[in-house]
């Protein structure tokens, strides 16, 4: 039973039967590798009032509704992404205060994808959307979704990113569960795209949520901030040649790609990551618990984000019914933490982001 001060689970997944009944039809089965689980709007309530959860923030995980390889890929992507987004708000409206649901939006159908945004926001009440990590290879931070992170910046939108498949996969011997790496390394792709490519920076009221701890971000920050020293220190004539070539290119983004690699990272570094550093831009970003509430994860997250950052999530119902008490127990007994870190993971955060669930 919802005793209104409970845990609020910020990653919790619906795989409801219209989905993967449309699914099928594609002769899609599995998401990230992962056979696509059975779920009931009963049994996950069970769940969360087993496990203390009061209100738990429904999504859409991977693969997304958008199957590049389909015929009509981008109308089924519109068509589905609205029949969830409905489905959550109707469970909301069945459960009050049980739910909260982000919108799928479709795509990487721009156009569409602002037209759902809004219908999802606007017309269902849902409280943020979700968004995959990359699209056709496409990482976030890609000029292409500029247009949506000028809505969402506007709106002040909380928008939890999850990991996709990441490209060139297929190519891949490594006959490893892609649910266990790979996705930690797409997030990690994704969240250094969006800093680099200056989305964090010209969109700063956009909240983002990282799944799972942000993969390897935190691990990586101190590699990416060497990188951005070493390009704001280039001796030579490379800067000023650079900075000549990068007024003449922003004129053009075509141009801009004929720009030698390295003076390309130079100048995005320079233009959307300094002065202020990575650690900054990581800093602002939210990370989940979803599969890495454990002291490995916290000891280096916490290098990178206050505390107040860190959200609760469990992954369910990708992530079995017996991850839930790991994870709440991954939390409570991390030596790092005090009572009040805690209560800010596991509730207070969480309704600093989403005040409507009150």
């Amino acid at each position: 039973m919802n005793n209104g001060r409970g845990l609020i689970d910020v990653h919790h997944h619906i795989v409801p039967k219209e989905y993967t009944q449309t699914l099928s039809k594609l002769g899609v089965s599995e998401g990230l590798g992962v056979r696509l689980p059975k779920w009931s709007a009963g049994k996950t309530l069970d769940v969360m009032d087993e496990h203390g959860i009061s209100t738990s923030i429904l999504s859409i995980s991977a693969p997304g509704v958008y199957f590049k390889e389909q015929d009509n890929a981008l109308a089924v992507a519109r068509e589905l992404s609205r029949r969830t987004n409905e489905i959550c708000a109707t469970l909301i409206k069945d459960h009050p205060g049980r739910f909260g649901a982000f919108a799928t939006l479709p795509l990487p159908d721009a156009d569409a994808a602002l037209d759902e945004l809004a219908y999802g926001l606007d017309e269902l009440g849902l409280n943020g959307v979700v968004l995959l990590t990359n699209y056709d290879g496409y990482y976030l931070g890609d000029p292409k979704f500029d247009a949506l992170f000028a809505e969402l910046d506007r709106r002040a939108a909380v928008v939890f990113v999850h990991p996709q498949s990441p490209p060139g996969r297929e190519h891949s011997h490594l006959d490893l569960p892609e649910a266990m790496l790979d996705v930690c390394f797409d997030t990690t792709r994704t969240a250094f795209s969006l800093m680099v490519n200056g989305v964090t920076k010209r969109y700063p009221n956009v909240r983002f949520i990282l799944a799972h701890a942000g993969g390897a971000v935190p691990y990586m920050a101190a590699r990416v901030g060497i990188t951005a020293s070493m390009l704001a220190n280039l001796k030579g004539a490379a800067p000023i040649v650079a900075d000549g070539m990068g007024k003449i290119f922003s004129v053009s983004r075509k141009l801009e790609e004929k720009m030698p690699e390295q003076l390309s990272y130079y100048l995005r570094f320079k233009k959307n990551v300094l002065p202020e550093g990575p650690d900054h831009f990581l800093g602002r970003f939210y990370y989940d618990t979803a599969l890495s509430a454990s002291p490995h994860a916290f000891a280096s997250l916490l290098t990178v984000a206050h505390s107040s950052h860190i959200v609760f999530g469990t992954d369910y119902v990708f992530a079995t019914e017996a991850a839930v008490p790991s994870t709440i127990a991954g939390v409570r007994e991390y030596a790092g933490f005090t009572p009040e870190d805690r209560a800010a993971i596991e509730r207070e955060s969480a309704l600093a982001l989403f005040p409507t669930l009150q």
